[in-house]
């Protein structure tokens, strides 16, 4: 059995995402009103330009409002057409303070620094090896609540400004959603067919190289000053606070030393044992629901990488023995984990 997705009351989203939805339907002549109403949107909000407004919306709200609007515009791959249609300046000073850095890394790391006024409802990661270099993001709430269309419109945005950048080709794309019917127009706009699918987030990667390749247009006082204002606009910005995420977090750093332990946990999060418990029963999960869904997770990608042997993946996951993954496996996806990994 899969591993219940954390359950939060009323849990939100808030981003630029929604308003550009309605913006782009609009501009495609589509009647936005029986939206607006069907859901509850600030009418206000949604009469600024692109990008200029943010709405707090029920989480489910940008992945079944993508939908109808693809479904209404007949557009199989949403988010590549918004991608390509959304102004140079949508996000604002974070959005300046990527393309005027003097490196392909400096970028990558400020998408990951500024990602709480770039995208405040997700997470961008950057992180590199010697193999390739990586920007991967998320639904910081859970990572595939956006969508296959906001998924692949968030990966598509990246590349985007990568391309705007640099010359650097990427070399692989994944995503956090179903592998839709057909690749192809996915394929021809990362110019890749290494695509990836059911993954923990999404992102694409490039080769390691391309990090020290000179930013087109990097200007270093123009970076300094809108350093300055991004900085001011973070610390604006309310603190999240968001339990079950800086627990998911403290546990995928946890399982490189083994079995993640509720107390050790807690004190991390600055909380006791009981306490930690007690709050998250308030949400309606567990310390070993949380668990759960960081190793299904995890476990998904270990077991996609051929040049890990099931004993490595389980040791990854902090089990002591390959029979335990095994057990715990069979339960999350109702087949063991070579199995799931011979069928692809």
């Amino acid at each position: 059995m899969v591993p219940a997705r954390v359950s939060r009351s009323s849990p939100t989203f808030e981003s630029r995402m929604v308003p550009l939805l309605v913006w782009y339907a609009r501009q495609r002549g589509v009647d936005v009103a029986p939206l607006v109403a069907k859901y509850g949107l600030d009418s206000a909000a949604l009469k600024e330009p692109p990008g200029k407004a943010y709405l707090t919306t029920a989480l489910a709200t940008p992945a079944t409002l993508a939908d109808e609007v693809a479904a209404a515009l007949g557009e199989a791959h949403l988010g590549l057409t918004l991608a390509e249609a959304v102004p140079k300046g949508t996000y604002g000073v974070a959005e300046f303070l990527v393309r005027a850095v003097p490196t392909l890394r400096d970028a990558f790391e400020n998408f990951a620094r500024y990602n709480a006024l770039i995208a405040p409802g997700q997470t961008f990661q950057f992180d590199a090896d010697e193999a390739e270099a990586r920007l991967a993001t998320w639904c910081t709430v859970q990572p595939a609540a956006l969508g296959r269309h906001l998924n692949e419109y968030s990966v598509a945005m990246m590349v985007r400004a990568l391309r705007s950048m640099a010359d650097a080709p990427v070399t692989r794309a994944w995503f956090s959603t179903p592998r839709p019917a057909s690749t192809e127009a996915l394929a021809a706009f990362f110019r890749t067919s290494a695509l990836d699918f059911d993954q923990p987030s999404s992102g694409f990667a490039v080769a390691p190289a391309s990090l020290e390749l000179p930013v087109q247009g990097g200007d270093p006082a123009l970076f300094a000053f809108l350093e300055e204002h991004a900085q001011a606009a973070l610390a604006s910005r309310p603190k999240s606070d968001d339990l079950v995420d800086k627990l998911r977090h403290a546990m995928r750093q946890a399982l490189e030393q083994g079995e993640p332990n509720v107390e050790r946990l807690a004190t991390r999060l600055h909380l006791s044992g009981r306490t930690l418990q007690r709050r998250l029963a308030d949400l309606g999960t567990s310390f070993q629901e949380v668990l759960d869904q960081v190793r299904f997770d995890l476990a998904r990608a270990y077991l996609k990488d051929p040049r890990l042997d099931l004993s490595q993946v389980a040791y990854l996951l902090g089990y002591s023995e390959l029979r335990a993954f095994d057990r715990a496996f069979r339960r999350w996806a109702n087949l063991g984990p070579g199995e799931w990994r011979a069928q692809g």
